[in-house]
């Protein structure tokens, strides 16, 4: 390989990174993941996929793939499939099959979001569209794309690669927020960088079984220091201080459970709060609860009891053995 074009590599790298400060860690995912295609690397006898798990800005990231493009001179080599709600733009059907007919054999690029439907439907337990056979035979077989019904030859797709971007939390912050938020009280994760290697999205796991996805194709979409994501993290901190003042206040050990601390976040979501005014706010909001809790010392062991704070339709208390 040429140390020249190595080089062009490595300076397209520096100059996204330079353009996108704070899509650092994006960035770098998604060029190790590049680099085999730039190098003349990968396998020619199947197509290859990158799919993003969307946590930002769909926009966003048509506009940060097109400046990849851009700067690895793929712009002549390069398609975008991309949705489009405008009533009078083609539907995704003809926009494939467009593309179908006019390609014989894939580009060495295809970015598209319409794998979104796909996915949404192949969950769903619905009779599934005549469209969704010819999709599960391509990201199964991923030898070619036939979307003509056998009207056209089929396109060969080996060797490419596709770009796809995944709409997996509905384009909301609050249930993005959400989503993460349970995640990481199911599971112990340090860091930011940790998460993004470890997250899959529930429906997501369910296409990996299905045969539609490769856990090595993901790639956490997002910027390096997403406010919501860091409110999720607080919000783990600021459950397990509310855990001891709780404690400290009623002379038992306390549990918040998920449910708990989730209808906190309902509360809170909106007031953008720094990390001292979100355990001000906690506390304010869960001191009454607290207050109200009844007065049994005479009928339990103190030491061999724990209070569970649980909210399901209404505030709950359990009293379980440790």
């Amino acid at each position: 390989m040429n140390q020249n074009h190595i080089h062009s590599f490595i300076v397209a790298r520096k100059a996204l990174k330079k353009i996108y400060p704070s899509w650092q860690l994006f960035i770098d995912e998604l060029m190790d993941k590049l680099e085999p295609f730039w190098l003349g690397h990968q396998s020619q006898e199947e197509v290859h996929f990158i799919q993003l798990i969307g946590y930002g800005n769909r926009n966003k990231t048509k506009q940060i793939l097109t400046d990849i493009l851009e700067l690895m001179d793929w712009q002549s080599e390069s398609v975008f499939l991309w949705n489009n709600w405008d009533n009078s733009r083609p539907s995704p059907f003809s926009q494939v099959l467009g593309f179908q007919e006019a390609y014989r054999i894939f580009p060495k690029v295809v970015i598209t979001d319409f794998f979104s439907e796909f996915f949404a439907e192949a969950y769903s337990d619905y009779e599934k569209c005549i469209e969704f056979n010819c999709v599960e035979d391509f990201l199964r077989g991923r030898k070619e794309l036939d979307y003509s019904f056998f009207e056209c030859p089929p396109t060969d797709a080996r060797g490419g690669l596709v770009i796809s971007y995944l709409n997996s939390f509905v384009s909301s912050d609050f249930v993005g927020t959400r989503v993460i938020f349970q995640f990481l009280w199911e599971n112990p994760v340090e860091s930011f960088e940790e998460l993004r290697k470890r997250f899959v999205p529930e429906a997501m796991e369910k296409m990996i079984g299905k045969g539609y996805v490769r856990r090595d194709e993901l790639v956490f979409f997002s910027k390096d220091e997403p406010h919501y994501i860091l409110l999720a993290f607080e919000l783990l901190m600021v459950s397990q201080m509310i855990e001891i003042r709780g404690s400290e206040l009623i002379g038992k050990p306390v549990k918040l459970t998920f449910n708990a601390i989730d209808y906190f976040l309902e509360y809170v979501f909106f007031k953008k709060l720094s990390f001292p005014q979100l355990h001000r706010a906690a506390w304010d909001f869960f001191l009454p609860i607290f207050r109200h809790f009844p007065r049994m010392t005479q009928k339990f062991d103190l030491k061999s009891e724990q209070v569970e704070l649980d909210f399901t339709g209404g505030w709950k208390f359990n009293v379980t053995a440790e």
